[in-house]
């Protein structure tokens, strides 16, 4: 997959009968899943080249001044999804206030016209664009009548009755149901972090556990979860801990991560969790005793989610 960032580099000679899609495609969940199949059977028809134009950082943290957009994917998680969907182009442009200010009839011309020369453009069913979001999909096919291109909108994708969306994904990795999450996307969500020194309490219980500082601020409910940890190529099952630990009265949330099996030192290291599915809340329990009892029971639940998810 080519990779452009930035439109200084864009021009129509670069691209072969281009079919374009644009959006932020956070989560590349179903819905984009459905828009990016149907921009490369355009593009195959037509002996073309298959293009995904995003932004980056997210338009939301830049319009409405720094905002935290909680977002599921990194950029580099984002480039990784799009380029296993087979997509051949990707334009990645920086999202500036002063490109948020691009009205929606300078953006089709100048952009997707003039320096993509796209011959199709493929957009979802809810796609606005352009300064106040003011451009739609009605403007979008206007214009390509006089620019000469095709445009097809994509209808919305329902899985468990839920209209897929970035942001309703977001909220239900909030909320803790990971497993509905990873339907939505037809992945698990990921969180890297950096493994840090902790209180090691988990070492004095039989349960040594990895601390980690995440590199994301989308973070799942409190609870205990089934989970794979990635270290160096190697994908390893356990269970994780996102909580404020209190039958110890820590206060502070950690995100701890207890891995089957493990028999190596990994502080420092960066690691990425993959999170399967939510085993409970997290309980305040009167002793330690009671504490290791229900955690030998959350690995035992844990190892019979992760075998038939290996199935």
């Amino acid at each position: 997959m080519k990779i452009f960032r930035g439109n200084d580099e864009l021009n129509p000679t670069k691209f072969i009968r281009p079919v374009v899609t644009i959006g932020n495609f956070d989560g590349c969940h179903l819905g984009h899943q459905e828009i990016f199949k149907r921009v490369k059977t355009h593009a195959s028809d037509i002996g073309g080249t298959s293009i995904v134009y995003t932004f980056d950082p997210h338009p939301a943290s830049v319009v409405l001044y720094n905002h935290d957009v909680k977002l599921v994917f990194t950029l580099e998680e984002k480039i990784e999804a799009i380029k296993a969907m087979g997509m051949d182009t990707l334009i990645i442009t920086p999202f500036t206030r002063e490109f948020a200010d691009t009205s929606p009839e300078a953006f089709v011309r100048d952009i997707i016209a003039d320096r993509i020369g796209a011959k199709g453009v493929v957009v979802g069913h809810d796609f606005s664009f352009g300064k106040g979001d003011k451009g739609n999909f009605m403007l979008l096919r206007r214009m390509a009548k006089d620019l000469g291109f095709f445009v097809e909108k994509v209808d919305e994708v329902i899985c468990d009755g839920i209209l897929v969306s970035s942001s309703r994904i977001r909220n239900i990795i909030q909320l803790g149901d990971v497993g509905l999450a990873r339907r939505l996307m037809a992945y698990p969500y990921r969180l890297p972090g950096e493994v840090i020194h902790g209180e090691s309490r988990g070492h004095s219980l039989g349960y040594p556990t990895a601390n980690i500082r995440p590199s994301k601020t989308l973070i799942p409910a409190q609870g205990v979860y089934a989970a794979y940890t990635h270290i160096e190529r190697q994908r390893m099952p356990g269970v994780v801990n996102i909580g404020d630990n209190p039958t110890f009265g820590d206060g502070d949330l950690s995100i701890e991560v207890h891995i089957f099996d493990l028999d190596k030192d990994i502080y420092g290291k960066n690691i990425t969790v993959e999170f399967i599915d939510r085993l409970r809340a997290e309980v305040k329990f009167p002793d330690s005793s009671s504490l290791i009892k229900q955690i030998e029971a959350d690995c035992k639940r844990a190892k019979e989610i992760l075998r038939k998810d290996q199935r």
